[in-house]
């Protein structure tokens, strides 16, 4: 499997993927108020968005969340985790980490958040812990991704000028 997600071919997949999904996400965000449980990083703020919504938006957040959702953290996950086993050579495992843990995160608030917008929000507290720790994820795991990328062509480069 993890030779699969290095792959170039699998790697443009989960970009094009993840692209097609953050568009998704923008198209369908204003059917359910503008929007969605997924920024919302405290209990009070989940709770009184979830308040605000209408039956239909909460029906319009949930098939978003299912939809849309449920396979961004795979699509986006899969592509940070691949560059990270790619382009960070003896250590990719260690820096994959962050890649590799944001994807259960997400996937179990988006399992919360579907949860609440269909009436039991008794597990809604855990969003307050999960979405944060989402975010620190992401925004790890990008970073490492990307950098590594980076660092990766600028030494494929300077092998070339060396050679």
């Amino acid at each position: 499997m993890l030779l699969f997600l290095k792959q170039s071919r699998t790697l443009w997949a989960l970009f094009a993927a993840t692209i097609v999904l953050a568009i998704g996400f923008q198209s369908a965000t204003p059917l359910a108020g503008g929007a969605l449980l997924d920024t919302s990083t405290t209990l009070a703020a989940s709770e009184a968005l979830l308040q605000a919504m209408s039956t239909e938006q909460k029906q319009a957040h949930l098939w978003i969340t299912l939809l849309l959702d449920v396979p961004f953290p795979l699509a986006y996950g899969g592509l940070f985790l691949g560059m990270c086993l790619r382009y960070t050579g003896r250590f990719a495992l260690y820096l994959a980490a962050p890649a590799f843990l944001v994807i259960p995160v997400d996937l179990i608030e988006n399992a919360i958040q579907a949860l609440a917008l269909t009436g039991n929000a008794s597990l809604l507290p855990a969003k307050a812990y999960l979405t944060p720790a989402k975010f620190l994820l992401l925004y790890a795991a990008a970073i490492i991704a990307i950098g590594s990328l980076g660092i990766s062509l600028v030494l494929s480069g300077l092998r070339k000028d060396n050679t």
